[in-house]
């Protein structure tokens, strides 16, 4: 499959991940959450998660795990995320600090899962298409139902399915623009981060990625009327956030809301992702062929 079945299939791997996130007796408690581009960004939130729950924990990029170990201290365990399960600097990583490890993948390791004592292969979320997609939703799916419970997020997969067209929707009717950013805090941020890669690595375009309440500090000086922000901010709440985008709107930025439920979170990403495959369409560009790209990255 491409790009845009995988996305469409998307539902398939959230299923597994519900049942595969409640299913999880992992502790963890002190953990320290590796992963490297996408997976980065999902370690990342998974982390905030963790957090949210009363537990230590820390998201570094598997590179800097493996170049800096003693950035690990505190840690009693690793999360590893990677979609191949062959991502060079966490098998590295988890190498140089020799704790006991966990890895959430969507194939079988194969010779460098033995440095894990526990694996979770979503394999109904495994992709052929270089641009993560579905593997990135269902991890998320997967760390949201280990943290919140299965009773937060069994209805994803049905309501992926009925919100399908309307998302794809949604994001044909976003603005195009020369510059794009998104903002987020919280869960979101890491969410915020997910959004502007797919945008950068598929479409070519201009867009980067801030905490919402540190745009003022500098980046604003960006925006203009030929910018779009999309501003990522909880359902029914996120004030101080929300008048950030006023604020961009007044600068003549075309602001974008994007309100989420915590325990929804991937289908706020869903539109990012649609968006990313029709601006690479409307660009001229092949996504499923994203420029220097790789499936996996192995040193």
């Amino acid at each position: 499959m491409g790009m845009l079945d995988e996305i469409q299939a998307s539902g398939e791997g959230w299923a597994q991940a519900v049942e595969a996130g409640s299913a999880c007796a992992w502790p963890w408690q002190n953990a320290l959450f590796l992963g490297s581009g996408s997976s980065y960004y999902l370690a990342r939130i998974a982390a905030w998660l963790a957090r949210s729950q009363g537990f230590w924990a820390q998201a570094l990029p598997s590179g800097e795990a493996m170049l800096y170990p003693h950035l690990a201290a505190g840690a009693e365990r690793v999360v590893g995320i990677s979609r191949s399960g062959q991502t060079t600097e966490l098998l590295k990583a988890v190498e140089t600090l020799g704790l006991p490890a966990f890895l959430l993948s969507t194939r079988d390791p194969g010779e460098g899962g033995k440095a894990f004592a526990e694996r979770v292969v979503l394999d109904r979320a495994r992709e052929e298409a270089i641009v993560q997609t579905r593997s990135f939703s269902s991890g998320l799916v997967f760390f949201l139902t280990a943290f919140l419970g299965k009773e937060a997020t069994a209805h994803l997969p049905r309501l992926f399915a009925e919100r399908q067209g309307e998302l794809w929707e949604l994001a044909a009717s976003w603005p195009r623009a020369k510059r794009y950013f998104a903002l987020g805090t919280g869960a979101a941020w890491g969410l915020a981060q997910e959004a502007a890669l797919k945008l950068k690595e598929t479409a070519l375009v201009q867009v980067e990625a801030f905490h919402t309440l540190e745009f003022r500090h500098g980046p604003m000086s960006m925006v203009d009327g030929d910018t779009a922000v999309f501003l990522f901010h909880p359902q029914g709440g996120g004030e101080l956030e929300r008048a950030v985008g006023r604020e961009m709107a007044a600068l003549g930025a075309e602001v974008v809301e994007v309100a989420y439920r915590l325990a929804e979170l991937p289908l706020a990403l869903v539109p990012f992702q649609f968006l990313a495959y029709q601006l690479a369409r409307e660009r001229g560009l092949d996504p499923e062929k994203p420029r220097h790209l790789s499936y996996a990255v192995r040193l």
